[in-house]
């Protein structure tokens, strides 16, 4: 029984250190696409999480937990205690439930702290920014905006083409190539609601 308690231990520890590689692995790739991809996909993972949230039990990990300390406790025991074959599955259990509770308390923990996206948050079209390298006709600037409480930048083209001065307020209105196309704010009100241009008004 030493050596299939073994197995299972050695089963689950090493099950867990690759499900850890391969989800780091994962984060950093996942790191690298695009936010708006991203953001699509926050839905699918938060639903996920809900339900891993309202049965923390079933989930791969904490079985992976249960297995590796059911193998844990039953090899020890069988090592070093008296007690027979019944107790010793008996005891190995009650140490796999321990594991596998504390292990979902944990994920609970985590998941109960993680902010579900909202792909508006990573939208470009319709956020107001600021110009801070002036865009000359038909040529690329800089505009600053701030997404998610973080202060971004982007490089910019006008609408239509036309220079917009270091400074101005703007709306982006588009993406387009890496590029985010933009259109001073006056300009995107008077077009909107038909009345004539106001001045550019301080950025939030």
């Amino acid at each position: 029984m030493e050596t299939i308690f073994l197995a299972i231990f050695a089963f689950g520890a090493l099950f867990t250190l690759v499900s850890a590689a391969v989800g780091a692995v994962s984060g950093l790739d996942h790191g690298f696409g695009h936010a708006q991809a991203h953001a699509h996909g926050a839905h699918a993972a938060s639903t996920s999480q809900s339900w891993l949230n309202s049965t923390p039990l079933l989930n791969g990990s904490s079985l992976m937990a249960f297995l590796t300390c059911f193998g844990a406790v039953g090899y020890l025991l069988t090592r070093l205690s008296p007690w027979a074959f019944p107790a010793v599955v008996l005891g190995a259990v009650i140490g796999g439930a321990i594991g596998a509770v504390i292990v979902a308390r944990f994920l609970g923990l985590v998941l109960a702290g993680e902010r579900e996206m909202d792909p508006d948050d990573y939208r470009l079209i319709g956020t107001v920014g600021r110009i801070t390298s002036p865009i000359p006709a038909g040529g690329t600037g800089e505009v600053v905006f701030s997404k998610v409480g973080a202060r971004r930048s982007e490089a910019a083209r006008s609408l239509g083409g036309t220079p917009i001065p270091r400074g101005t307020e703007v709306v982006i209105t588009d993406y387009v190539d890496g590029k985010a196309i933009v259109q001073p704010w006056a300009e995107f009100i008077a077009g909107r609601e038909g009345v004539p241009a106001l001045e550019n008004r301080e950025a939030s």
